[in-house]
């Protein structure tokens, strides 16, 4: 009996947690802090669909704010890492870095996006070739098993 009520509460947490939902708008009154701190509280919910908008938000509301700009696009970029969306967070890098290159506004934008978004892009290319390994080595392995035959891993630790 408890453990079937720990079962539902779980499940309960995570369908309202899966139900989160993009804020319908906000406020208007909003200063540029504001979208940042409830992007960052979405964000610590993990509620990024929330922290996407609010960022996506400002950057429309604040096109001016070259500074602030720049941070709200790495962390779409960043958040669309975290949920696993390698091309848009890839794109988003790369954006990013081209801005760099190119913005005659790039002087006021802090390093660190720009050295994060390298470390970004070179997370995904680890991420996919761990990725193409593992698709692989599972090919490998039931073209095998097809054939009748074990696949051993010599270099495996047991």
């Amino acid at each position: 009996m408890i453990k079937r009520s720990y079962t539902l509460l779980a499940l309960l947490a995570t369908i309202l947690v899966s139900c989160s939902s993009i804020p319908k708008e906000a406020d208007t009154e909003w200063t540029q802090e504001m979208f940042f701190k409830n992007a960052q509280e979405a964000m610590d919910a993990n509620d990024y669909k929330a922290a996407l908008y609010y960022y996506g938000v400002f950057r429309v509301r604040y096109p001016e704010d070259q500074t602030r700009g720049i941070a709200a696009e790495y962390e779409q970029a960043f958040i669309r890492f975290k949920m696993r969306d390698y091309d848009a967070a890839e794109s988003g890098y790369r954006e990013i870095l081209r801005k760099y290159e190119e913005s005659p506004y790039a002087v006021l934008f802090h390093p660190r996006f720009k050295e994060l978004s390298s470390i970004g892009l070179k997370s995904i290319e680890k991420k996919r070739k761990v990725e193409n390994t593992i698709l692989w080595r599972r090919n490998e392995r039931l073209w095998a098993e097809s054939q009748g035959e074990v696949l051993t891993d010599i270099n495996a630790e047991y």
